[in-house]
Parts: structure tokens; sequence; C-alpha cells
């Protein structure tokens, strides 16, 4: 099963103990549900999406149905608080994709500003408006495919 978070829409200053967003959730390349939080710490909410290809909420359920139990069939994620792991679940899912997102356009609004580097021997990533000469054992993030910069962003 392939899922996919797009169309997302983030709102920063309405997210308190979640993120407050909305986004469509496609299933296979076909638009199933829209996916919603307020942002206060409840639960998402899922709607059936306009373009939904089934027939009627029956078939819209039975779909969500599907891919509630995908995430039960998929193996524990490690966590240092529950020994035998935490259940894999739509909702953490979405989160993640969220933080995804949000990370991702972070990093691209920064680029654009400014050189993004990592010294050979020092942890972390460093920001300056001119490029690091070539006498500084640096990884330049700018001049990275996108999605290596991301791994790099996202670890740090």
């Amino acid at each position: 099963m392939k899922l996919e978070l797009k169309n997302i829409k983030h709102t920063a200053w309405a997210s308190q103990e979640t993120h407050c967003y909305q986004a469509s959730l496609y299933v296979d390349g076909d638009p199933v549900a829209i996916v919603s939080n307020d942002g206060h710490g409840g639960a998402d909410r899922y709607y059936d999406h306009p373009k939904f290809k089934g027939f009627g909420e029956v078939a819209w359920y039975d779909k969500m149905q599907e891919v509630h139990e995908y995430f039960k069939s998929l193996p524990n994620t490690p966590s240092e608080w529950f020994p035998e792991g935490m259940e894999q679940c739509l909702e953490f899912w979405c989160c993640d994709q969220v933080n995804d997102w949000l990370s991702a356009r972070e990093l691209k609004s920064k680029l654009k500003k400014e050189f993004l580097f990592q010294f050979a021997d020092k942890v972390g990533v460093f920001a300056h408006k001119t490029r690091p000469s070539r006498a500084h054992k640096v990884t330049i993030l700018n001049d990275m495919p996108f999605d290596d910069a991301l791994a790099i962003w996202k670890a740090t």
C-alpha cells in the first residue's frame, strides 16, 4: 500500500499540543480522505475526499479500514518508553509526514537565503551569507541533491 499526504496546509500560530493542519490522504495514487487536526491536542479527523472514486460512505469506510489494518500489520516502532515498542497507526504516520514537510519547507527557505554547511570535525549545520572557502573541510548542503541535504538537516 502506497500512502501519500499531499496538499498540506499548516497553521503554526494555531498549533499548540499537536500540528494544526489539513491535508489530502492518497492511497495507491488515489485521493481517499481529508485529514485534519485543530492543533489543540486532540486526535486527527478523517473525512471522505471529494474526489474519492468509491461509491458511497460504505466504500470509503472500507478503504479507511484497509488503511488502518495496513498499519496494524506493520511491526512495532522501537520506543524508549515502551519495551515492546509502539503500534504504528495512521495518525502517527500523518504527524511524521507533516514534520517531514515542515523540515523540507524550512530547508528550502534557508538554502535560498544563505549557505548551509557542515564541518568534517564538528557536529551541526552552520549557516553563513557567503560560501565557505575550500580551505575549510566542509560539506556544503547547497551543492548537494535536496534529499541528501534534507537527511543531514533532519539528523541535526
